[in-house]
Formats: C-alpha cells, sequence, structure tokens
C-alpha cells in the first residue's frame, strides 16, 4: 500500500472512528482530560447531559479528506453556545473539544481555516462563551502537558477570533498577544539571531554555529528547573539524536536563557561533552523576549539557512523528523 492510500485509510478510519466516539463512554470522552492534562469533576451525571449530535457528512461525500473537513466545520452546529450550563460543564467542553481537535490532522488546510471561524461565529453570542471557547482552545492546542498541542492550528483560531467584535477588551488583547508569540520565531521564517558564552568561555552567536549540511537543536533550559532535567535526559537517551550528533548532522546547543552567572556556573558542566551547554550573557534573550519561551524547557529545531524547521516540538515529532533526516543520507 503507497503512503497516499495509507493516508486515505487513516482519514476514513478516524472520521468513522470519531463519529462514533461521541458518547459519553468513549475512549475519546474519558481521554479527554488526560489530553491536557486537566482534572474534571467527577460527579455522576446522565448520560444525556453530554451528549452533542455531530452531523455527519453526506452520503454523497466520499473523499476522506472532504468528509473530515465537514465534520471539523459542522462539528458545533447543534450547540447552543447561550446555553451557560453546558458551556461552563468543564466536563462536558473537555469532552467535546478532544474529539473536535482529534479531526484536524485530516483536514485541508481551507477546512481548517472554515471550521475555526465557524466556532468563532456560532460561540460569540456571548463575550462570556466565546473566551471559554478561546480558554479550552488554549489549553488543548498551547500546554505542554497537551497531547494535541498544535501551535499553527492555534494560530488559525486566534486569526478568526481576532476578527470577532465579540471580544472584551482583556480576551482581545489576550488574542492580540498571543499572536504575536506564534508569529515570534515561527515554523519556516528565519530564526532571530542571539549571543551566548559556552562552558569554555567562547563567546558566539546561534548564528555563528551555523555550519553546511548542519542543523542546530536549541534547547532552552534553566538550571533549576526539574521538568528541565526530565526532558534533557530523554534527549540524552534519545538513539536517533545520538546517531545524528556524532555524524554531524546536528549540533546540540543547550541555553540558559536567563543568564544568572551563579546560577550557571553551578551547571555550566552538566552536560553531555559534544552539546554546546551555553547561557545568555545578562539574560538578554528573556530580557528582550526574543523567543517565546512560555514554560521550560522549548526547544528549537534551526536549520543550516538560520531558518525555524521546528517549534518547540513535542520529542516523538522531533525523533520522526531526525530519524527521517537519517534515513535520507
Amino acid at each position: 500500500m503507497n503512503l497516499y492510500n495509507l493516508k486515505l485509510l487513516k482519514a476514513t478510519l478516524v472520521t468513522l472512528v470519531m463519529l462514533l466516539a461521541m458518547s459519553c463512554n468513549s475512549p475519546a470522552g474519558r481521554n479527554a482530560s488526560a489530553a491536557t492534562d486537566t482534572p474534571v469533576d467527577t460527579i455522576s451525571r446522565p448520560e444525556s447531559a453530554m451528549e452533542l449530535v455531530v452531523p455527519e457528512a453526506p452520503a454523497t461525500m466520499t473523499d476522506p479528506q472532504e468528509m473530515a473537513g465537514y465534520v471539523a466545520i459542522h462539528f458545533w452546529d447543534n450547540m447552543d453556545f447561550s446555553d451557560t450550563i453546558r458551556v461552563n460543564d468543564d466536563r462536558f467542553m473537555e469532552h467535546h473539544f478532544a474529539n473536535y481537535f482529534s479531526v484536524f490532522p485530516y483536514v485541508s488546510a481551507d477546512d481548517a481555516v472554515k471550521a475555526a471561524g465557524r466556532l468563532v461565529k456560532l460561540s460569540e453570542v456571548t463575550p462570556a462563551s466565546l473566551g471559554t471557547v478561546l480558554r479550552v482552545t488554549r489549553r488543548f492546542l498551547t500546554s505542554p502537558n497537551s497531547s494535541m498541542r498544535d501551535e499553527e492550528l492555534y494560530y488559525i483560531f486566534l486569526e478568526a477570533a481576532s476578527r470577532s467584535d465579540s471580544l472584551d477588551d482583556a480576551s482581545r488583547v489576550k488574542v492580540e498577544d498571543g499572536i504575536k508569540e506564534v508569529l515570534k520565531n515561527r515554523q519556516g521564517t528565519p530564526a532571530a539571531d542571539f549571543k551566548v558564552i559556552d562552558n569554555r568561555g567562547k563567546n558566539t552567536t546561534l548564528y555563528g554555529e551555523a555550519k553546511a549540511g548542519q542543523c542546530r537543536l536549541v534547547v532552552f533550559y534553566d538550571p533549576e528547573c526539574s521538568h528541565c532535567h526530565e526532558i534533557i535526559e530523554e534527549l540524552k537517551q534519545l538513539d536517533v539524536l545520538a546517531y545524528a550528533v556524532e555524524a554531524g548532522l546536528v549540533k546540540v546547543m543547550a541555553v540558559y536563557a536567563d543568564g544568572d552567572s551563579d546560577v550557571w556556573e553551578r551547571s555550566r558542566d552538566s552536560m553531555p561533552g559534544d552539546w554546546m551547554n551555553c547561557m545568555s550573557p545578562g539574560g538578554e534573550i528573556e530580557e528582550k523576549e526574543i523567543y517565546s519561551l512560555p514554560a521550560m524547557p522549548v526547544l528549537y529545531l534551526i536549520a543550516p539557512d538560520n531558518s525555524v524547521i521546528l517549534k518547540d516540538p513535542p520529542l516523538p515529532l522531533l525523533a520522526d523528523w531526525l530519524y527521517n533526516e537519517m534515513s535520507a543520507e
């Protein structure tokens, strides 16, 4: 089976599964809170309280991507966003947003824009309902613990929200700030250069470490952050990364962005010998907000031409990219 047919099969299966997974007892519903690592209440309630009838794609529609697009666009057609009980029910919202976002990997870019616009339009019956939708969307698509984290999709929703006349002032500021953060060192754009000093005392820059045929994996971290150490340990155990570093295809730059020299001195020799362990002099990266660093650690994969290949990717996505790159060599 070729790759194209495999993608069609996956799209067909996910569409059918999603349409069958609307009940309270579906795996998608039970795992909704797990997708965002957010606890939900466990109070028993009637099954009908969790129901949302999702329109099915017309029988005449046979293309899997088109079918997925139809479901995404019309997912919320039967939702009454003026119903404050449902809108404020975290369990209900988590349940259905988990199903909703599970469709988007199989949706065209155009339909993703249409789906985001339609959800914003439906939910803007009150500023409060739109605010709730944006809050849940942000949690699913930007939380470091969310399995559905996708900044590019989040940008589509921010753009749709920015065109709404129903945003209150506080929400509009959040949307505008969110757009600025997404556009900062966005995937496919030139990465911002920055100065560092490495553990041997060498002063250099991100661009200064560019080399033909070699990418740079920038790991922004805090030496006093326990989660940073957990992720760094996972990176150390990533065989495909070790192979890429050994082959000269990737240079790892671990960068302490805050620049506290005392903290740095205690950790400057804490990284593998074939990594560059660096500090931002004076904490310039953090102080000038050169990069979006919402929660450490943050990873950026930078191409030899200094463009951003991956922006804060989950480790499985990074591993897949490295594997494909190594396989192509």
